[in-house]
């Protein structure tokens, strides 16, 4: 029988670093490895080397012959929401680690049944004083609290064993870039990191398991395109740790900015250019003294939606050229209005005729630019 060690294994208490068993004292090191790290660093400046040697040193005697495979695998029932202002979204999943010790093995005709089905409780229970390896597992990318709503093991007689749970998390989403809103593709992440170094346990991706829900329930976004990876990273240890990834992408449902952003904008802006078809200058301004109003309106309701972002997005570009052009507008009727008054009537409507074409084929130009700039250039290939 293959141990981790002499180390026992035990469930956590607290939810945001999960074990299907329990853990000794010696292996709760590395839930407070951090804490322990930063007091020694504090109270001698090489501190914190000579630990980390000492550590790394126990480490590599207690270690395996081989680390421990464990399969792993997410599903993503429901996305309860996305918030683009704080970067996360919060999601209810289950995630499965099937692994195989020969430690768990039992007498299939003394037990009466070829498996074993407990909760978390009694599993932990059970490994306690055992000795038997349990592997354990922390969510990087989570907010908060995890809530977990349900949890299992599941034992075969060879020693197979399969750990389920149920849960309800808020999950950070950095990779968010919002340069094409809202033509824009954004990737989500669950990033599951092992609890112990790679010399203990290895990940392993659970082939056909990680996947989406037919029905999440968000309204706004159309997600799909899913893959996993595993990866290699620095751990609570300092020591190379495995990391399991499901990601999936989304892309917004197009509609919603179609009706009720980019057609009032068109129409504002063909309102404005019909106004060079009216003979009075005076009610020209006031047409377009009034959608410089609406613009600003325009403006607040779709930085509702986003961070302050650092850079212009797509949205940005076209509702600062639709409202600079009417300024332009308020301008140039201004200027045709006081070349009237000044008895230069002629001349302002000889500049009207030409401004009523080159108008509309200088925004056409500028909104494919920005169509270019934003979006056709930073397409994927």
């Amino acid at each position: 029988m293959r141990k981790l060690g002499n180390h026992k294994v035990n469930h956590p208490a607290a939810h945001d670093v999960d074990l299907p068993g329990q853990r000794s004292p010696r292996l709760q090191v590395f839930r407070c490895l951090p804490l322990l790290l930063a007091l020694l660093c504090c109270w001698h400046p090489q501190a914190y080397g000579q630990f980390d040697d000492r550590f790394n040193a126990a480490l590599e005697r207690a270690a395996p012959d081989e680390p421990r495979e464990v399969g792993i695998g997410v599903r993503v029932r429901q996305i309860v929401s996305v918030d683009q202002k704080s970067e996360n979204y919060e999601a209810v999943g289950y995630v499965r680690l099937q692994w195989t010790d020969p430690g768990l093995a039992f007498d299939e005709s003394e037990y009466g049944a070829p498996f074993r089905m407990m909760t978390r409780e009694a599993f932990a229970a059970m490994m306690s004083g055992s000795g038997v390896f349990a592997p354990a597992f922390s969510i990087y990318n989570q907010q908060g609290r995890r809530f977990t709503q349900n949890a299992g093991v599941i034992i075969f007689s060879d020693g197979q064993a399969a750990y389920g749970e149920t849960f309800t998390a808020k999950l950070q989403a950095p990779e968010f870039q919002f340069l094409q809103y809202p033509f824009d593709t954004q990737k989500f992440f669950i990033h599951i990191d092992a609890l112990y170094p790679d010399r203990y346990m290895n990940f392993t991706a659970l082939e056909g398991f990680s996947r989406l829900g037919d029905k999440l329930g968000e309204e706004e976004w159309v997600f799909g395109n899913t893959w996993t990876s595993v990866a290699e990273v620095e751990g609570v240890t300092g020591r190379p740790t495995s990391r399991f990834s499901f990601a999936f992408e989304a892309n917004r449902h197009l509609n919603y900015y179609l009706l009720r952003i980019f057609l009032p904008l068109a129409i504002i802006i063909l309102v404005s250019w019909l106004t060079f078809f009216l003979q009075d200058f005076g009610k020209r301004v006031d047409i377009a003294s009034a959608n410089l109003l609406i613009f600003v309106a325009f403006n607040f309701t779709i930085s509702n939606d986003l961070p302050r972002l650092g850079y212009m997005t797509f949205m940005d570009a076209i509702v600062l050229a639709t409202f600079v052009f009417s300024g332009v507008v308020v301008i140039m009727n201004v200027i045709f209005k006081r070349l009237e008054v000044t008895g230069k009537e002629n001349l302002a409507r000889r500049l009207d005729y030409f401004t009523l074409w080159i108008y509309p084929a200088t925004l056409l130009g500028l909104v494919a630019y920005c169509w270019y700039f934003f979006i056709a250039r930073n397409a994927p290939l």
